[in-house]
């Protein structure tokens, strides 16, 4: 639920000098996540995820994003795209403690591993007929980008079908010190969570929209033993690439179930630690 956080962060790495401080902004909002119910449809976290990702997908690649340029380690079927590069200093790590040192694998290369394996997974797992569109004009095939800042890497689609839309979040970072599973769910959310066979904790949230029947998000998250943190949402109330509201009355049929993006979360390679 934290890739929110990490857009935030890869916005400002490159912003002029400021005296608000983001990384203490982000540890309040998590103080007060788990004491606040979840407003959507134009307020709250949905807004704010609009404004940021729209943000970062308008405007040229932030310099604390990288993607890869190209070379013969990125993999032939990645985008070209180049990394950009910047005059000041490159921004401090994240601060917030891991249960394990943080991955010490090249972006480049951590950028082509995960995006083949959710390529494949996501060929796998979604329904026949599904678009999977990437965000970035050019570029139309998903593929993971990386931040600096947090070590981590993300990609935000879009899945059509027809006039149909859904948003869909992929991030992993490293797994935080601190509430894990459930315990870690917003307040007013329905919240299930069970250890996998591997002795990783999976757990299914769905956070409903109480102006709106059937108008919810969807995260399944999986904590890895090897401390990597994978999370997979969706969302039919707001579509980050379109102008304006939708319509709600009714609500937008949900094009991915809670068992199809289970099934992405948990995929074996979508780690942080091959």
């Amino acid at each position: 639920m934290d890739e929110i956080s990490s857009q935030l962060r890869a916005a400002v790495e490159d912003a002029p000098p400021t005296r608000i401080d983001v990384d203490r902004l982000i540890a309040d909002d998590r103080q007060r996540r788990r004491h606040r119910a979840w407003t959507m449809a134009g307020t709250g976290m949905a807004v704010l995820a609009l404004t940021v990702t729209s943000a970062l997908v308008a405007g040229p690649v932030p310099d604390g994003l990288t993607l890869p340029g190209g070379s013969p380690s990125a993999g032939p079927s990645l985008c070209p795209t180049p990394t950009p590069k910047s005059p000041r200093p490159e921004p401090p790590m994240a601060t917030y403690d891991t249960v394990r040192a943080r991955p010490t694998e090249p972006p480049d290369e951590g950028v082509a591993r995960l995006t083949v394996v959710l390529r494949a997974a996501l060929d796998e797992h979604l329904p026949a007929g599904l678009a999977v569109q990437n965000r970035n004009p050019t570029c139309d095939r998903v593929q993971f980008r990386y931040s600096r800042s947090t070590k981590s890497y993300s990609t935000s689609p879009v899945l059509r079908r027809g006039d149909q839309v859904e948003d869909l979040s992929v991030t992993l970072t490293a797994t935080a010190t601190g509430p894990l599973g459930c315990a870690a769910a917003m307040d007013g959310s329905v919240c299930a969570s069970r250890r996998l066979p591997d002795g990783s904790l999976l757990a299914t949230t769905t956070m409903a929209n109480p102006m709106h029947e059937g108008v919810d998000q969807r995260w399944a998250e999986v904590w890895r033993t090897d401390g990597t943190h994978v999370s997979v949402t969706t969302s039919n109330f707001l579509t980050m690439t379109e102008a304006g509201r939708r319509e709600l009355v009714p609500a937008p049929p949900r094009l991915v179930s809670m068992e199809q993006l289970t099934a992405i979360a948990t995929t074996p390679g979508l780690t942080l630690y091959p």
